[in-house]
């Protein structure tokens, strides 16, 4: 008997970046992000993209989280292949930035610019308003998003410069056990050194649900922001936790945008990480060592399912390892990358 797919996820092989395709059971096509690799690009994200146009479907919204370059980079080159549809993109997400008084040379700035030029050109319906104030909650497709992120202001404080967080070196040879007794302000003291950057806290971040499935894609989001989105969606509803399916987590893996006090809100066992390790030593192994010692984390097994093979290798997780902590890993597991079905 065949098995009903709700969804399918695919997490493309995107460079250093995010690129993720959601394919849903009524057809519908979502995008979020494109990666910033010309090469990654022509053979990952335009395939799909050609496939999709091949069954005379759509890609019915674009999502495009935040102006880094390793966002936003493979939309533009989307919008300009001359072997794409130029109706095949219905709506898109973006929170513009060609208000802005700032001068700057930042090249996201700038590729922020010519994406929205596009975008307009192809009289694409745009968003541009896709906050906590103004658009708390949005109904597509029969999807229900909650968004997390960002606030208004930080849109409108959005200092346009391409900063990366992560450690300085890299953590990969160390073991879990080592990077818990090197760490003890962290995992003794509870003391993280978190990211606070304007650029992360720009980024889109929501809480997907689409029929009993529960998704939470957090972009390059700050942690407190989503923390304080997690809470009130908890007050609402009036439960203790979230229970979520898969969660894609922030910032390609980087341990300053995870803090530990997420899991007083959500229930997880199942973790995406976009990254192929080669910009800023993402994922730190370090962001593991958190999610395996998290409060809420008892004897349930941990799944980690990376886009590229090349970084579960780098991370050298030992076997022993994998039963001291109760998890396994997943890779590529077709051509473009690693895809899910729910």
């Amino acid at each position: 008997m065949k098995k009903l797919i709700a969804m399918l996820i695919k997490i493309l092989k995107a460079g250093n970046g995010d690129s993720i395709l959601l394919k849903l059971d009524n057809n519908f096509n979502i995008l979020i992000d494109g990666g910033n690799n010309i090469h990654d690009y022509k053979h990952n994200l335009k395939q799909e993209i050609l496939e999709i146009q091949k069954r005379k479907e759509f890609i019915d919204l674009i999502i495009i989280t935040h102006i880094d370059q390793d966002h936003i980079k493979g939309i533009e080159y989307l919008l300009k292949d001359e072997e794409i549809s130029n109706d095949i993109i219905k709506n898109c997400w973006f929170n513009s930035v060609s208000s802005s008084t700032t001068v700057n040379n930042d090249i996201s700035y700038d590729e922020a610019l010519r994406v929205e030029s596009i975008i307009n050109s192809l009289n694409i319906p745009i968003n541009r308003q896709i906050t906590l104030e103004q658009t708390p909650k949005i109904s597509l497709f029969g999807i229900n998003f909650s968004i997390l992120s960002p606030y208004k202001k930080d849109i409108e404080n959005l200092i346009l410069k391409n900063t990366d967080i992560s450690s300085s070196s890299t953590d990969y040879k160390l073991s879990l056990q080592e990077i818990l007794d090197k760490n003890p302000r962290i995992f003794a003291d509870k003391i993280e050194n978190l990211d606070t950057s304007v650029e992360n806290k720009s980024s889109i971040a929501f809480l997907l649900e689409y029929k009993s499935k529960k998704i939470l894609f957090l972009g390059d989001a700050e942690s407190t922001v989503l923390h304080q989105s997690l809470e009130k969606i908890l007050n609402e509803r009036g439960i203790n936790e979230l229970d979520i399916d898969y969660l894609k987590l922030s910032h390609h893996g980087s341990h300053k945008s995870l803090s530990m006090n997420l899991f007083n809100y959500i229930k997880c066992n199942n973790f995406i990480i976009s990254a192929n390790g080669k910009k800023e030593n993402l994922p730190n192994k370090l962001t593991f060592a958190k999610i395996l010692t998290r409060i809420n984390k008892k004897d349930a097994e941990d799944n980690f399912y990376f886009n590229y093979s090349s970084v579960l290798k780098d991370l050298n997780f030992l076997q022993e390892e994998k039963k001291e902590f109760k998890f396994e890993c997943y890779s590529e597991n077709f051509e473009h990358g690693y895809k899910i079905e729910l």
